[in-house]
This record gives structure tokens, sequence and C-alpha cells, in this order.
């Protein structure tokens, strides 16, 4: 027997059958393009960080197959899959994890790693008697869980989303009872303590360990986070350090968080919900973590945003988890024979061959305050060798979008450092080049050489502002529709290629072209007849009433309907588009433009 649960908006659906023993649970946590805006130190996969890896849910059944999917299409997924009569990971398996990365770093950093439940008891920071049940059921259960990632693995490896079907469990583990006598004898040796009585045998998975090792992560206190309460308050924590970045004050969605962390968010769970996500605020700020936040509430909670305040010691503090991990890791490093981390980093590093032409294209996609610099070109160049193309170029694109920049030079270094834009590295791929092979990914089928871009992209800055705007915007929604997902990455990394992708639109469309290199002719002939039996309608010439009645338009339209503005801007460019060659040819009558208005209202 079958049952189906459907939210009708947000594209938000929850689906459970029941098929005897085993149950599914599927969870949309896609957030619509309008909401989108010392030795405790350890590395968590980037993963980890970004995805519900972790179940909130404290309502879990038993072989409950759960799937988050994070686009419309459900083409981007995690399916999390227990063992035979279990439940999928929760807190008290974040909190194992959690305390497992701080052995691992403690152990060198090595993929496998003996760990005893008392190491585990202590780094986990568990207070009970009956300790020793409760770790082992934790580890088997982030062993035997398994998760399939389809078109979201990262992979720091090589720079990008994994396309396809990833499936992995978090670690694999060997008890105690499941190693040889001889073995345990051996390892017993190692380990100073008398007082043991049960240890593991614990190996990272690959895909999650290789982004532990080679900068696919971010740096947090162990300390911190197992002394935060709730698991919501630890995941809200983890989500803003990285969202961030070094800012101050950030806005966030209320609906972008609660599908993130995730929560609930339908009618009648939305108050208790928002409760929630306020109490983890208070937990955070009470452990300043954050300095203060504040929910801007004008119509409903889902349409809400939150403002979340730090200070300038937050981002010295994040500065020196990554200082000091970095140094810990170097000597870690140093002090091994070649271990097997070290062996991996080095295979991993691609080797490529810089040229001045790569130089200079990365240094054509930074601000003009940064390209002017004498030192830019050698710090490029140097970085090139250091992090690789991919890396450097992700580096430049999130350099360009930052609005106010008093030192770029060392912003770029930060960035570097600190892998702030490890997530722009999903829109880089790896391809074979005459030099190198590492370059950004491109359709050479409709590319066109750079002396007809650069023509073609004087014409469409010759255009009118309202015009530009429009044609921008037909290019970026098409762009997100190949990407088939829309956040911030994508955003930024569309002002990457922002010249290139509009030139290849209006290569596309050479009735625009033509239209706008033929203008001066046109306005000669000054065509004046139109069809007869459009004799009688009114023709519009001047942009200033075209801009006039379309404002005029929508204004209205707005007043009556109540429509949200950010929805109307985006229609408005659609009308300006799709009435411009019409309007640049002298014929655009008052009936076309209201039908065109009407079309995109719609």
């Amino acid at each position: 027997m079958a049952k189906n649960k459907l939210i009708k908006d947000n594209y938000f659906e929850v689906e459970t059958v029941d098929t005897g023993p085993t149950c599914f649970l599927e969870e949309d946590v896609y957030v619509p393009e309008e909401f989108v805006r010392n030795r405790a130190l350890i590395r968590i996969d980037m993963n980890i960080v970004q995805f519900p890896i972790f179940s909130k849910n404290t309502r879990r059944k038993k072989n409950e197959i759960t799937t988050y999917f994070f686009n419309k299409n459900k083409d981007i997924f995690i399916t999390v899959t227990p063992a035979a009569g279990d439940l999928i990971p929760g807190e008290a398996e974040e909190r194992i994890f959690i305390a497992l990365m701080k052995i691992m770093k403690e152990k060198g950093m090595e993929q496998e790693f003996i760990a005893t439940a008392r190491e585990i008891k202590e780094a986990a920071k568990i207070n009970t008697n009956n300790y020793l049940s409760d770790i082992k059921k934790a580890i088997s259960r982030l062993s035997k869980s398994n998760y399939t990632f389809k078109n979201t693995m990262y992979s720091n490896e090589l720079g990008i989303i994994l396309s396809g079907e990833i499936s992995t469990p978090i670690l694999t583990y060997k008890s105690q009872s499941e190693i040889p006598l001889g073995e345990i004898k051996k390892i017993k040796s190692t380990i100073n303590d008398n007082r043991i009585k049960e240890f593991y045998l614990i190996k990272i998975s690959d895909h999650f360990y290789k982004n532990i090792v080679k900068r696919g992560y971010l740096v947090y206190d162990s300390d911190i986070l197992l002394d935060i309460n709730s698991s919501i308050a630890r995941t809200l924590y983890m989500l803003l350090e990285k969202i961030r970045f070094n800012n101050l004050c950030i806005r966030e969605s209320v609906f972008a968080l609660i599908k993130k962390i995730p929560l609930k968010y339908e009618k009648r769970s939305l108050p208790i919900t928002i409760k929630t996500l306020e109490k983890a605020f208070s937990e955070l700020k009470a452990k300043n973590l954050i300095k203060d936040f504040k929910f801007l509430k004008e119509t409903t909670w889902l349409e809400s945003d939150v403002e979340i305040y730090y200070t300038e010691e937050h981002n010295i503090l994040k500065k020196e988890r990554f200082d000091d991990d970095n140094r810990e890791l170097k000597e870690i490093y140093n002090n091994l024979a070649i271990s097997y981390t070290e062996k991996n980093i080095k295979e991993l590093k691609p080797e490529i061959i810089i040229d001045d032409e790569m130089v200079k294209e990365i240094i054509e996609l930074m601000p003009d305050k940064a390209k002017k610099l004498k030192s830019i070109y050698k710090t490029v160049e140097n970085n090139l060798e250091k992090y690789g193309y991919a890396k450097v170029k992700a580096a430049a694109i999130y350099l360009a979008a930052q609005k106010k920049l008093t030192s770029p030079r060392a912003y770029f270094l930060k960035i570097l450092e600190n892998n702030w834009a490890s997530d722009l590295v999903e829109e880089i791929s790896l391809k074979d080049e005459k030099n190198t092979d590492i370059a950004l990914e491109e359709d050479e089928s409709i590319d066109v050489n750079n002396e007809n871009r650069e023509l073609i992209f004087s014409e469409f800055q010759k255009l009118p502002k309202e015009i530009q705007d429009g044609i921008e915007g037909y290019v970026y929604r098409e762009y997100i529709k190949l990407c088939g997902i829309e956040t911030k990455v994508q955003q930024i990394a569309f002002l990457g290629s922002r010249k290139k992708l509009i030139c290849d639109y209006l290569e596309k469309y050479p009735e625009l072209l033509g239209t706008i290199k033929n203008k001066e002719k046109v306005e000669e002939v000054k065509i004046q007849e139109v069809n007869k039996e459009n004799e009688n309608l009114i023709v519009i010439t001047d942009k200033d009433k075209l801009k006039k009645y379309i404002n005029e338009y929508i204004d209205l339209y707005e007043d009556l309907l109540d429509e949200k503005t950010e929805s109307l801007e985006n229609a408005k460019k659609r009308i300006i588009l799709d009435c411009m060659p019409a309007f640049l040819n002298n014929i655009l009558t008052l009936e076309s433009l209201e039908e065109i208005i009407r079309k995109n209202l719609i």
C-alpha cells in the first residue's frame, strides 16, 4: 500500500512509500531562485558541511531510506540508505564523527588509524557509563549507512562536482573482535593505556578523505562544535561560517536556511520550526559564536530574511584556525616518512606549464583595481604554480564579485589561502589543451574568434542600458537553465564568463545583431508604412514614452495584484528584450506592446 503526500508550492515534496519492512522518505532541499541569497582543530569535508549528511529528524524510522532533492527536476540528490533494521545517521553519529576527525588529526592525518573507545569517549565528551555500546552503535551506523550522491559529490581532487552516481559510506571499520589475535597484541603494544576495553581500526572513505587532505574542507574547532548542545545549532554554525567567508554581516533567507539544515516548513509545523531556528541562533549568540541576529519579517515567514552579525574578533579567530591547522599539518607531513597522506597529496597535485597567455587570462577576470597593480602578474604566476589553474581562476572570479576592495592583492591571496572560492571550482572542469590539462570547459561548436567577439561586445555596449539589461537577463536565465541549479556559486561564476556568454547569445540570434548594425540605415529610411490593417494604430518611436508606458502598466499591475517586485523586475527585462527589434525599426505599435506585456506577465 502506498501513501503520497504532495505539498503544493515551492517544489517541496515529501513522499513516503510503505513497502513492508523498508520505507522511503524524500525531502526536497532545493531553494528556489528568489530565496537565494590547535589539536582541537579539525578538517570537515566540504560535502559534510554543505549537505544533510546527519539527519535532524528526531522521528527517524528503521529501514527508512531518505532522499534529499536539490533541484526541481529531481536529478540532483543524495540518498541515505541505512543498514537493514537500523536508522540513518543522526545527532549521536555526528558527535562521534567529529570526535573521530579530532583523533585522526592527533594520529597524523592518516586515512586508516586506531581509535580506542576511551579516546572516542573523551574526544566526543561523552559522560554516560554506557559509552561502549553507544560508541559501537554509532560507528557501526556510520560504516553501514550508504550515501548515494547523484550529481552532488564535490571532488577537490578534480575541482568539480562529480557527474553521475557515487555510492560510499562515510567510513569503514574493524572492531577488536574482528581482528586476528596476533594483530591485536601488536596494536595494544603501541597504545600506552592499560585501561583499553575496546578499540577500532577506522578507515575514512576515499571520497571524503581526499577532500580533507587536499583543501576540499573547512577548518573547525572540535571543542566548539561538541560544546554546541543542539545539532541544529551546530549545523547552522557550520553553514554560516561557510556562507559568510569574512563578512561581518550577512543576510540570508529564512526559507533557504530551513531547507539547507533541513527542517520542516509545512504550514502546521512552521511555527515550531521558526522557534527551533530562533533557539539555535540564541545558542550561538550565547556562546559568542555570532554577535547577534535579527529576523526581518514583512509578510510571511517563508518570505522573510535573517541578518547575522559578527565582530572582527570572529574573523581573527577564523583565520587563526586556518593558519594553525596549516602549520600543524605541515609539521605532521614533515615528521612522517612518505606517509599515505603525503604520497596522495603529491599524486593529486596537477603539473601545469604556465605561460604568459594563461597569466593574462586570469588577470583579465580581475577587477580594474587589481589589473593596475604592478605586482599582480607575478602574484598570479606564483599562485598558479602553488594552487593550479582551476583554483586561481575561481579566486579571480570571486575577487571580481566583491564590491569594496581596499587591497585586492591581499584579498586575492586570502581567497586562495582560506579556500573561500572552493565552490566556484564546480564551474571549472579539466580539459586537455596545448600546454596544460586544466581549463575552463567551453562549447567550441558555438565559440567565436576573439576579434569578432570584441566587435559584437562593442556593439552591445552601444545599446541603451535597459536593452543591455534585458539581453543580459535572457543570457543569465539560459545559463542557469544549463546549470540546473541557481546558487551564489552560479551567480558569481556567471560574472566570470559574462562577456563570452553575451556574445554567444547575440551570435545565436543574428536578427538582434542585424538590427543593431543596421540601425543607422533604418533611421535613414524611417519606415513609414505599416500594413494597411494597422494604419490607424499608434506607433511608439520615443524611448522615454516607451519606458513610461511599461513602468506605468507594471506599477498598476503590482498595485492591483500585490505581485512581488523582484519577479516584476525580471518581467520588465523580458518585455524590453521582446519589443526591442520592433522599436528599433520604428514599427512597435501600442497594441503589439500591450500583447508583449500581457504575455510576459502571465
